[in-house]
């Protein structure tokens, strides 16, 4: 599909370099512009949008280091070819804009992590249980401040998506992962670390036992206890 600049308004006078990587990824994905399309130019751009060309060119940066877009010297930038990490960018841009809201997104992450473990069962490699075994390790460490905690269950959950070599998969959850962050130090600041680092250690078993149905079963658990974690934080207060 060619692009449209007719309906490309000035922004708003605030935060201007964030708005324009807003509005860049809007216009890709809202007229479904095709790898190669040219954009208008560096001066059209400034002029349409309200903006000096100082923000444009940071923003045009940002976009082409999220994978949005390509520069070359001398000529319009031009809508880069699709990659999990610039699709999960759009997405996530998505979400953010709708009403969503945390308990929604951890049922759908729910979802997929339970696919996930199960495939990640008949796929998984002895380096990543490896990595998983030293995942663990780090996790068992006491006393540390709570974001370092969040980290390793992010990265716990990374290695088993990473086993399935799928990015059908990855593009899916990494849309919605970087809006849980949130939500997993809620969920480790309610229920505990050791609550979780117990599942862990099922799940790791279970995955090492190349055994599916009780993979699937342990990331039901560790799942819903986050749901339910989530839900018990967003309850009115009594009184």
């Amino acid at each position: 599909m060619g692009l449209s600049i007719d309906k490309i308004k000035k922004l708003e006078n605030r935060d201007r370099i964030n708005q324009i990587v807003e509005f860049l990824h809007s216009l890709i994905l809202d007229q479904g512009l095709a790898p190669g399309t040219e954009l208008p130019s560096e001066k059209e751009l400034a002029q349409r949008l309200g903006v000096s060309r100082f923000s444009l060119r940071e923003a045009l940066r940002i976009a082409e280091t999220q994978g949005l877009i390509k520069i070359s010297q001398g000529k319009r930038p031009t809508v880069a070819s699709p990659s999990s990490h610039t699709i999960s960018n759009i997405l996530r841009i998505a979400l953010k804009r709708s009403t969503k809201n945390l308990i929604d997104l951890a049922i759908a992450r729910a979802g997929l992590e339970c696919k996930i473990v199960r495939i990640a069962a008949e796929k998984i490699s002895s380096h990543d249980l490896a990595a998983l075994e030293e995942n663990l390790k780090l996790m068992e460490i006491p006393n540390r401040k709570l974001d370092y905690y969040v980290q390793k269950d992010v990265e716990f959950h990374e290695i088993i998506l990473r086993s399935t070599g799928s990015m059908v998969f990855e593009i899916m959850l990494s849309s919605v992962t970087p809006l849980l962050y949130e939500s997993r130090t809620q969920t480790l600041a309610t229920g505990g670390i050791d609550r979780a680092l117990q599942l862990h250690r099922e799940i790791y078993q279970a995955l090492k036992d190349h055994d599916p149905d009780r993979a699937e079963e342990k990331m039901e658990r560790h799942m819903q206890n986050a749901v339910e974690d989530i839900l018990a934080s967003h309850l009115p207060e009594e009184g």
